[in-house]
């Protein structure tokens, strides 16, 4: 990327500190000159040579901005460039006249109206407002307000001034309109630099405010010279000209501050349609006002009649101009509202089309996440559920397990707690089945009759459960029923029904096989004991009735044995501890077995059984 102040196509003003110095010795001498020295060729060739001096380096400044800025800001610069351009004419033909043919200025003089058309560029710039946001193709319409600006300025000039001139020649009239004309200008502009240096912030509030104080500077010296030329007492080199070569040097100054401005910091934000429509409303005034002068025309006090049928016809042909100016103008935005209209329809449409997509991509995305919510359900249920028999395996009781627990001791605490002590049934049981001699099986008949072996007693197993009852699988041929809200007391009858029905029914397996199986039970509630329901956890309560399955096959298996406390534990409820049960030589858990129908006997009891001793 380019520098800021790197040009295109022009080389900027180099060393600008030197070009400052060079503009004080030049405002220096002119002073000096002009108070020293009476009128003479000399000093007036001085003169002249150092405002052509001054103009030229004020319109390669302005121009160095010109060339290394871009969008609006470039046309702004460009328009003050042209500003200064046809000021430097004016001042050339003058330093000609007087210079080179060493003759008085004429007056009226014919390049009075370059001088006054000078600023009408500039006026032009400030409609560009460069420190907005703006579209840079409104710059179109900018150049035909410029345009009617121009020949509005023009035909004023040409109306008011110039009959004086040529039509009706009248020397001190044509002084007296011109001074008003050339002032009314350089009121114009000022009003438009005021209120532009109001609205800008930054860097260009500093630029306006430069430009502000040199044009009023130039505008008092341009006016008092002007009137000093009518008294006649004027001449080139004189102190009417201090404040214009001051103005000429602070021209360039302006130009010289502007190119330090950052290639950031040219815009603010404001809006473009509040800021750039007293441009647009200005031309259209100068349209409106060209019957007013029509009528000045013809009515126009004691004017001579060939200065009013000059005006009339400057005023007809004027008109013409100014309507087709209007009309170009016109279709330029009719051009532009019909393409704003297709693209607005266009992307109507496009929003339409992105609405339609995104309600579909949100349904879809609904339904997909919907579907992932149930593929998730899937594969946790899955994760829980045991892939032979259908049941939940381990690790789903692994995840339940403690909530299944805190249920429970919630219960009893509040029971603790409550004035009646009373407990509702909650406790859980831990029943671990295991099919007795399920290895001659998968001996015999093979792993594949064995695996439907294991189905059949997961599904004899389920008709027997309650719906409150969970069934799971713990692994091999080992099953667990966790009983909620059980009776302690009934638990003996629950194991009676699990061995009948596991014992009087053969299971057909593939192949015309039939096994007749029985099955060992281990138990243990939980809490283990109710008078102290947190002596030992779900966890090791399962241990317990682990151990009881072990005690039950090793008693010649198709029986239940069950682990519940002593009368020791229930009379000495701090001794309860895993450890203590632990102990073969343990006193605190009494032992409950039931035998299956096909085995003689029914429920016995003995106390002072340990864990190891089970085993």
């Amino acid at each position: 990327m380019r520098p800021y102040n790197q040009c295109v196509g022009f080389r900027p003003i180099e060393h600008p500190k030197k070009c400052v110095l060079a503009a004080l010795l030049l405002i220096s001498a002119q002073i000096l000159l002009s108070v020293s020295f009476p009128h003479s060729f000399g000093l007036t060739a001085f003169g002249d040579l150092t405002q052509c001096i001054l103009l030229l380096a004020a319109f390669f400044s302005i121009l160095s901005n010109a060339t290394t800025t871009k969008g609006r800001t470039r046309f702004f610069w460009a328009l003050m460039t042209l500003g200064f351009g046809v000021w430097l004419s004016a001042q050339l033909l003058w330093t000609y006249f007087e210079v080179f043919l060493h003759q008085e200025v004429p007056n009226p003089f014919v390049g009075d109206i370059v001088l006054f058309l000078h600023i009408v560029p500039m006026m032009a710039a400030l409609a560009v407002q460069p420190h907005t946001q703006r579209d840079d193709h409104l710059a179109r319409f900018i150049s035909l307000d410029f345009l009617l600006l121009l020949v509005w300025w023009l035909y004023l000039f040409l109306f008011i001034a110039i009959p004086w001139q040529y039509v009706y020649p009248n020397e001190a009239v044509y002084g007296r309109c011109f001074n008003v004309l050339y002032l009314s200008e350089h009121i114009v502009f000022l009003c438009g630099l005021a209120l532009l240096w109001g609205r800008s912030a930054g860097s260009w509030r500093t630029i306006y405010s430069q430009l502000f104080g040199a044009a009023l500077l130039y505008a008092i010296g341009s006016i008092a010279a002007s009137v000093a030329i009518d008294f006649h007492v004027y001449y080139t080199g004189s102190i009417y000209d201090v404040p214009l070569v001051v103005a000429m040097a602070w021209f360039t100054g302006v130009g010289l501050i502007a190119r330090r401005v950052s290639q950031d910091d040219q815009f603010q934000k404001t809006t473009a349609a509040r800021h750039g429509i007293w441009a647009a409303r200005l031309a259209m005034l100068t349209v409106f006002s060209t019957p007013l002068m029509v009528a000045w025309a013809v009515f126009g006090g004691n004017t001579p009649q060939p200065i009013r049928n000059y005006r009339l016809l400057l005023t007809l042909g004027t008109m013409l101009v100014m309507g087709f100016l209007v009309f170009l103008k016109q279709q330029l935005l009719d051009r532009e509202l019909i393409q704003l209209l297709q693209e607005s329809h266009q992307t109507l449409e496009e929003m339409r089309g992105l609405k339609d997509d995104l309600i579909r991509k949100e349904s879809l995305l609904s339904w997909q996440s919907m579907e992932l919510q149930r593929k998730n359900l899937e594969l946790q249920e899955a994760s829980y559920t045991d892939s032979l028999t259908g049941l939940w395996n381990r690790r789903y009781l692994e995840e339940t397990l403690a909530a299944e627990a805190g249920q429970v001791l919630r219960s009893y605490q509040r029971a603790e707690t409550s004035a009646t002590g009373r407990v509702d049934h909650r406790d859980l049981v831990f029943m671990m089945v295991d099919v007795d001699f399920f290895k001659r099986v998968n001996d015999e008949h093979g792993h594949t009759t064995g695996d439907v072996l294991l189905r059949k007693v997961a599904e004899r197993l389920s008709r027997i459960m309650r719906k409150s009852d969970v069934l799971i699988r713990w692994g091999g041929e080992e099953f667990m029923i966790l009983s909620r809200s059980t009776d302690r007391s009934e638990i003996t009858v629950f194991c009676t029904r699990i061995l009948d029905t596991m014992a009087l029914e053969p299971f057909d397996l593939t192949g015309g096989v039939e096994v007749r199986k029985t099955c060992s039970i281990g138990w243990a509630p939980y809490p283990w004991s109710q008078n102290a329901f947190e002596a030992i956890c779900a966890e090791e309560v399962i241990e317990l009735a682990d151990t009881a399955l072990y005690l039950a096959k090793s008693m010649g298996r198709n029986q239940s044995v069950g682990f519940v406390p002593s009368d020791q534990a229930i009379a000495s409820p701090k001794r309860i501890t895993i450890e203590n049960l632990r102990n073969e030589k343990s006193d605190l858990i009494r032992v409950v077995s039931t035998l299956g129908a096909t085995r003689t006997g029914s429920i016995s009891c003995q106390d002072g059984t340990g864990i190891r001793a089970s085993r």
